[in-house]
């Protein structure tokens, strides 16, 4: 976010790191080297000089003194918030001079890198080129399995990728549109343009979220279903289709596998049952299942959320399945929508390096970090590497974190 303090103004092209569906370009407006001033790229065709409420802080956030910007060592007892400055030469080779010792006595595999996404963009983050160290060396392969994992799972099985379905965009010309554990509005606001343009032609918009969220109060029609009961949902929803005759046999008997055996258990979920396990009224559910019979295009779009709870991964599989029961998939505008990096596929496979990697890896979930660390065997892990941006005490600012 700067420069050398003599140059001139300028107007410098940049990307959002905030781990975000929209993923904005930007402007950076800078002034003797300082930024100044921050706004979308109104050349960008999705951003449109539009930018989100996150942002709003974000200049005064780079150029704040509390800003972690050197590396610092602890010179007090553990605990005691004592740290000294000391050198990025110094700190690197301390590092690598403890990484080596620990590998001449224990192995690779005793090191764990363990990291996140938050606000450290594509490349720092979650498709880190730190990968190519790791497999270089030989470390423990960290496992992010706490954000987005047990969904693309499910779309992977249903859909045979896990970070490709429908292309957001095309809600523009659905003509229902299902918002099923998303407030697009706060999270995801730029997409809100494709859904206002359907609405202008007669569109449906429908919201499923447990919380009336922004997004739910701008709906038709709003869904609060009890927390972690969305697959139920889903199967009451494709009974209702089912027994009004609606589901698209050409469709299934062309594009899909498994149809008798997931039909028996579709109508193993009537929207009387349904409405007890979710809390919502059966009429309720019968009328939006009906809906969906009649409505084509449908286009569904998930977030995160649904999927963050047991049986999460395959409420997103069971969402997934709807358009292949209706048919949805055939038209523009139908179909669903879960983790969409699919679309702008980067050459990972040559940025990570994982053929520098020898014998299997060594894995270790996030989610089981206390597991991981308390495990004395195959051998212990010695090392800790954790990057990720991490809070301002008392501020709910992020900063850049390196914490070994």
């Amino acid at each position: 976010m700067s420069e050398p303090h003599h140059s001139e103004p300028k107007s410098v092209r940049g990307c959002c790191p905030v781990d975000c569906p929209d993923t904005c370009s930007w402007r950076v407006e800078t002034n003797a080297g300082i930024a100044v001033r921050l706004r979308g790229d109104p050349d960008h065709p999705y951003t449109r000089g539009v930018l989100c409420n996150k942002l709003k802080d974000f200049i005064d956030y780079s150029n704040d003194p509390k800003r972690l910007l050197h590396p610092l060592r602890r010179s007090g007892a553990k605990g005691s918030g004592s740290f000294e400055r000391i050198s990025w030469d110094d700190a690197l080779g301390e590092i690598a001079e403890k990484w080596l010792a620990i590998i001449d006595q224990h192995g690779p595999q005793s090191i764990w890198p363990y990291y996140g996404t938050g606000s450290m963009g594509m490349i720092q983050g979650v498709e880190g080129a730190g990968r190519r160290l790791w497999n270089r060396l030989g470390v423990v392969e960290h496992q992010m399995t706490i954000c987005t994992i047990a969904g693309g799972v499910g779309t992977g099985y249903t859909l045979g990728h896990n970070q490709i379905g429908m292309d957001p965009e095309q809600l523009a010309k659905s003509k229902l549109i299902i918002l099923w554990g998303t407030n697009t509005l706060t999270s995801n606001h730029h997409l809100w343009r494709a859904i206002s343009t359907a609405r202008k032609s007669g569109a449906h918009l429908v919201v499923i979220d447990p919380i009336r969220s922004r997004t739910a109060e701008k709906a038709d029609e709003h869904f609060a279903p009890i927390p972690g009961t969305d697959a139920a949902l889903a199967l009451g929803l494709l009974h209702v289709v089912v027994q009004l005759g609606a589901e698209d046999q050409d469709f299934i008997e062309r594009h899909t596998k498994g149809w008798a055996v997931f039909r028996e258990r579709i109508l193993q979920y009537p929207p009387e049952k349904v409405a007890r396990i979710t809390g919502l009224a059966a009429d309720k559910i019968v009328a939006l299942g009906t809906r969906l019979a009649h409505t084509r295009p449908t286009g569904i779009r998930m977030m995160m959320g649904i999927q963050r709870h047991g049986g999460g991964g395959m409420a997103v599989r069971t969402i997934s399945c709807i358009p292949g029961v209706t048919g949805d998939w055939r038209h523009p505008g139908g179909g669903a929508a879960y983790d969409t990096r699919g679309f702008f596929p980067g050459n990972w496979q040559n940025l990570w390096k994982n053929d520098l990697r020898g014998a299997t890896p060594r894995r270790l979930p996030m989610t089981k970090l206390a597991e991981g660390l308390l495990n004395l065997d195959d051998p212990p892990i010695n090392a800790l590497l954790v990057y990720q941006p991490v809070d301002e005490v008392g501020t709910g600012h992020k900063r850049p974190g390196l914490i070994l």
